[in-house]
């Protein structure tokens, strides 16, 4: 097992370093959205605060003329989004060059407020009608449409194969969930994406954001920190090995070998990933569940897993060495082999390696997750 090696080594080499006392694995993410707050200002909508987690991608999206709010000053962030809203939002930041000829809809007529926006969207091969006709311009957008939509309209490519298990294979929106995914535009609900749930305005907002975003390293990611990319289900399905890597890199938010409460430094990051270890996931239930699939019921990854999923890490100094001991050959005479050495980094500590190492994203997730 290539990858549990580095890890070894890895953990052996920050061992040896005097201040450096996480298992940090190196970076081979981009760093997830980071807007520029230069172009956000106070009160632009009455509803939205600088405490609310949108504020800046709202702001940021009003500002370059994308997203526009209502006449009383309110954006309504939790309101759900119509399909012409959406169709409207694309005609904002996309050219929208047809590719199709275009097609007359039974509840747009041409005298609808939208209808010249509709038929720029369904002649870009963007958004269609169903089956009766009707393009439905007041119904709200479901999850798994707004992944087509953003994967037709920005031409996605699929990096990773890794899927929900609420949007399987066999879903008819599996790929353009995929393709999202692998981008890194959405993160799903704790191992789920709920397909079938509404999308509301502050959301779409996000996604977005996220989509405009893909590749400039300035802004958002191309997947997101601490999310499982470069894994496939095939590979999972034929062993286990890479599966107990990922638990591994998982540990890594939770123990240290020096004090509990050291907050990492930009010097200990860089130090720790030059020793080789190649991959990094976050202790996330999203990354918990994708794993379970894989491992055989009632065996010891999936009672770790279960631990994890449940916020119970009262046994993760004896789970990682049920995990090392799958590579038994390799700990043998290992000088650093010892529990008692092993402590729990405080709550503060590991929210500080959280942000650290995978950004701010995901330690928004992880707080959301294990309050």
């Amino acid at each position: 097992m290539k990858n549990k090696k580095l890890f070894l080594a890895s953990l052996t080499a920050l061992v040896a370093i005097p201040s450096a006392v996480y298992i940090v694995p190196a970076n081979d993410h981009v760093e997830a959205a980071k807007v520029d707050k230069s172009t956000s200002h106070e009160g632009i909508f009455k509803d939205v605060s600088s405490e609310s987690p949108y504020f800046e991608i709202i702001n940021e999206m009003h500002n370059l003329g994308y997203i526009s709010g209502y006449p009383d000053g309110t954006f309504k962030p939790e309101e759900n989004i119509s399909r012409k809203h959406v169709a409207a939002l694309l005609s904002r930041v996309l050219p929208l060059e047809p590719v199709r000829q275009s097609k007359e809809f039974k509840d747009v007529q041409k005298t609808h407020l939208h209808y010249d926006i509709i038929q720029r969207v369904q002649r870009a091969g963007i958004m269609d009608g169903d089956q009766n006709g009707n393009f439905n311009p007041e119904a709200f957008l479901t999850r798994v449409q707004m992944a087509k939509i953003i994967d037709l309209a920005f031409d996605l490519s699929i990096k990773s194969e890794i899927d929900f298990k609420d949007v399987p294979p066999a879903h008819w929106g599996n790929r353009h969930v995929r393709a999202l995914y692998s981008n890194g535009i959405t993160t799903g609900y704790q191992g789920e994406f709920k397909p079938t749930e509404k999308v509301t305005r502050a959301h779409y907002a996000v996604f977005l954001h996220r989509a405009l975003n893909l590749g400039n390293e300035d802004q958002l990611a191309q997947k997101l920190q601490g999310q499982f990319s470069d894994i496939s289900d095939k590979t999972l399905e034929t062993s286990f090995d890479e599966g107990v890597n990922m638990m591994l890199s998982m540990i890594g938010q939770k123990i240290t070998y020096g004090e509990p409460g050291h907050l990492i430094t930009d010097g200990e990051v860089y130090a720790a990933t030059m020793q080789g270890t190649q991959r990094q996931a976050q202790m996330a239930r999203e990354n918990i569940l994708y794993l379970k699939r894989f491992v055989k019921k009632d065996s010891e990854f999936e009672k770790i897993l279960d631990r994890w999923f449940e916020g119970d890490f009262s046994e993760v100094k004896n789970d990682i060495f049920t995990l090392l001991a799958q590579d038994a050959d390799n700990m043998a005479g290992d000088n650093w082999n010892d529990p008692s050495r092993i402590s729990i980094v405080t709550k503060e500590a590991e929210e500080h390696y959280v942000l650290k190492i995978h950004g701010d994203e995901a330690l928004k997730r992880h707080k959301e997750q294990y309050k």
